[in-house]
């Protein structure tokens, strides 16, 4: 028997699908409202992919997407060209600065997607030479695509992560695994500053890693 036939009595009678769109069902705490109800939205494939994002920062961070802070955790991210940005406030040479990963599909069975076939895609941190950053006030666009950061540091890797001031409550440390679970590397800088600038340009073309 087909597991979406209609059976009486039961939710499937309702069920819907697609050849051109994506259907994702939000659960528990995905639904912006809180735990305990669930979110359907339809998408269309062609327009982007929908990315979750983890990061761990040492410290205060404000994280740019073309310019703008990411409507959500889970920001639908058009293909072409972007530029992922973060200004912190604070890097410590002795100790990672960041982690960062995000993906698709989505790893918690909170989230359902039903509809076509799409890639993998990918975006982590990693010590690859992309990954940019500067201790001096960059100029005006710097979280834009375009800009120039040809002078600009290349981050290192640093997998040690500084000691938290409460271990009983340690959530950077959950960022930091969570991050490092889909294939995010810590990376640091090689000089202590009071502030520092991060660029990420990557491209997105419909799976794989970026």
């Amino acid at each position: 028997m087909d597991e979406r036939e209609l059976k009486l009595n039961s939710l499937s009678r309702y069920s819907k699908s697609s050849a051109m769109y994506v259907l994702e069902e939000y659960g528990h705490c995905e639904v912006p409202a809180g735990c305990g109800g669930v979110v359907l939205r339809w998408r269309n494939p062609r327009n982007g992919v929908p990315l979750r994002m983890w990061l761990y920062t040492n410290g205060d961070a404000e994280m740019y997407l073309d310019g703008d802070p990411p409507p959500s955790g889970i920001p639908v991210i058009s293909f072409g060209e972007h530029v992922l940005a973060l200004e912190l406030a604070l890097a410590d040479p002795a100790y990672t600065v960041l982690n960062f990963a995000a993906f698709f599909p989505p790893d918690q069975p909170r989230v359902r997607v039903t509809g076509p076939d799409e890639p993998r895609v990918s975006i982590v941190s990693a010590a690859d030479g992309t990954w940019k950053y500067t201790v001096r006030e960059p100029g005006d666009g710097w979280k834009s695509s375009g800009f120039d950061d040809s002078t600009w540091s290349s981050m290192v890797a640093n997998d040690e992560l500084q000691p938290p001031e409460d271990p009983q409550r340690n959530m950077g440390e959950y960022r930091y695994e969570a991050a490092q679970r889909q294939g995010g590397a810590g990376l640091g800088v090689s000089e202590a500053a009071t502030r520092v600038w991060i660029r990420k340009t990557f491209e997105l073309t419909g799976g794989g890693d970026v």
